[in-house]
């Protein structure tokens, strides 16, 4: 499938500033049930489900599930299954998994691809642990479960009963040099391979893990995939891939040849280069078109950033330049790391005193009916609020 390839620029030292009501609309909020000991937290992350909204509490390793309507259902403390464990939600379950490795071992990395070569042997299960939550259960109840290839490897769900493998990794381990970069398997078979690379001695990906990013759009087959260390944005219908976007960065942002074909002598080599280059291009994510704009986070080696492209204007505003104002009640929505979305609608996590602030001070401006007894009922500042939006059309 071929499409013309069409040319974003960003300067990321000179990008347009602009208010958010150019972007945004269809605001909505979702007061949350008042609870004592649950404030906002910049650490909160979310994630909307067929019958809830999840916040998950990274820095006290909780996790929060409230029905859609805001009320309160249960926290869920997940402290106690060790610190490399971390919600994961699948939709296609419609469970949060929790997988990681068991405390009781310390594996390096080539320990990792040994296990991966020799996953069928039994002792390697006893290296990783997980966990699971079903959101079809109306008790929401932690359970142990049992450690898959698939968890190892990465695998995840596509569309319908197709699975991708997005992993990346090289290592003199391997015997066979030739892998791929995305994968694609109906049931467990191997259907479609993209993107050939050195496994066992590719410079780009030498001393380092790293993934190719795939995200859907509001059509169920068709998803956003990027790379690492290219400015390629693809889109892929099914499993047919094309070029779709690039993103033209200037010469001080973009990675020198060498970088392809010049290995580093070591980790230490590659750290030191990503710290003397921190604003070069690692990777692009959370890429979301609509008809008339295109918002998309960058990765560079030692920093990030969000950016909004306005298609009629080839104009690329960064979020943070990008300011609230009264008509949309002061609420700065873009955040610096992205934003959760579900389908065509965003969501972010806002304090309930931005709200009572604002309010106290535009008598004139009329409370919108979802809040009028939430902000009636005088809640603790650090209460959370959730504002859905959309991007304008």
């Amino acid at each position: 499938m071929q499409s013309q390839l069409r040319k974003l620029y960003l300067h990321p030292k000179t990008v347009a500033r602009e208010k958010q009501t150019k972007f945004v609309d269809s605001l909505r909020f979702i007061p949350l049930e008042i609870k004592e000991d649950i404030e906002i937290s910049n650490n909160y992350n979310i994630e909307v489900t067929g019958n809830y909204i999840l916040l998950i509490d990274y820095m006290n390793k909780r996790l929060l599930v409230y029905l859609k309507n805001g009320k309160f259902l249960k926290q869920i403390a997940y402290n106690k299954l060790g610190d490399s464990f971390y919600p994961n939600y699948q939709e296609v379950t419609n469970q949060v998994t929790f997988f990681g490795n068991n405390k009781n071992y310390s594996l390096t990395p080539k320990d990792l691809v040994k296990i991966k070569l020799d996953w069928n042997n039994p002792r390697n299960k006893k290296y990783f642990k997980k966990y699971t939550l079903n959101l079809n259960d109306p008790l929401l109840t932690i359970k142990k479960g049992v450690p898959a290839e698939k968890d190892i490897v990465q695998v995840r769900h596509f569309y319908d009963d197709y699975y991708v493998q997005s992993q990346i990794t090289v290592s003199p381990l391997f015997a066979d040099s030739v892998d791929y970069e995305f994968k694609v398997y109906k049931s467990n078979q191997l259907v479609k391979t993209f993107f050939p690379y050195n496994r066992i001695n590719e410079p780009r990906f030498l001393y380092t893990q790293e993934n190719v990013s795939f995200n859907k759009t509001d059509t169920a087959n068709i998803h956003i995939l990027t790379r690492p260390f290219y400015d390629t944005i693809y889109k892929m219908k099914g499993d047919s891939l094309f070029a779709a976007y690039q993103l033209v960065l200037p010469l001080e942002n973009t990675l020198p040849p060498s970088f392809y074909n010049k290995p580093f002598k070591n980790k230490t080599e590659r750290e030191n280069f990503y710290r003397n280059n921190g604003w070069m291009l690692q990777q692009i994510y959370s890429f979301y078109e609509t008809p008339r704009f295109i918002y998309f986070m960058v990765r560079y080696l030692s920093n990030f950033d969000s950016y909004i492209y306005e298609k009629q204007t080839d104009v690329t505003y960064k979020t943070r330049n990008v300011k609230a104002d009264s008509s949309q009640y002061n609420l700065q929505l873009f955040p610096t790391f992205g934003l959760m979305r579900e389908r065509d609608k965003f969501y972010k996590s806002q304090k309930a005193s931005d709200l009572l602030d604002f309010f106290d001070k535009n008598k004139n401006v009329a409370v919108p009916k979802e809040l009028e007894e939430f902000i009636n009922s005088k809640p603790p500042a650090n209460t959370p609020v959730i504002v859905e939006f959309k991007f304008k059309n």
